[in-house]
């Protein structure tokens, strides 16, 4: 399979799921990207792709459903998923 020169390019810096989901978003003209990594999402908006991560994406059914935010947060961080405590706060003074 012959990659592209911008799977090439942005293989450098990110994995290789990453680099395909970037890449599969720019050739769709996605609306909204979903990635949670620092660098990933740092790349994607220098390819002007709107971005997201899982807590976005929690942050906006908690302000259009009835969704527990804070219950949410803790089971991801139950599973492993890292959130500064700092950000923890930020995330559920934001709800509505």
């Amino acid at each position: 399979m012959e990659r592209s020169d911008l799977f090439t390019e942005i293989f450098r810096d990110l994995d290789l799921g990453e680099t395909a989901a970037i890449c599969y978003a720019i050739e769709q003209d996605a609306d909204l990207l979903l990635l949670d990594e620092k660098d990933g999402r740092q790349v994607a908006r220098r390819h002007d792709l709107s971005v997201t991560g899982v807590i976005g994406i929690l942050l906006r059914a908690a302000n259009e459903d009835d969704l527990d935010l804070q219950q949410e947060l803790d089971a991801l961080r139950e599973a492993g998923f890292w959130i500064s405590d700092e950000l923890y706060s930020k995330i559920l003074s934001e709800v509505e």
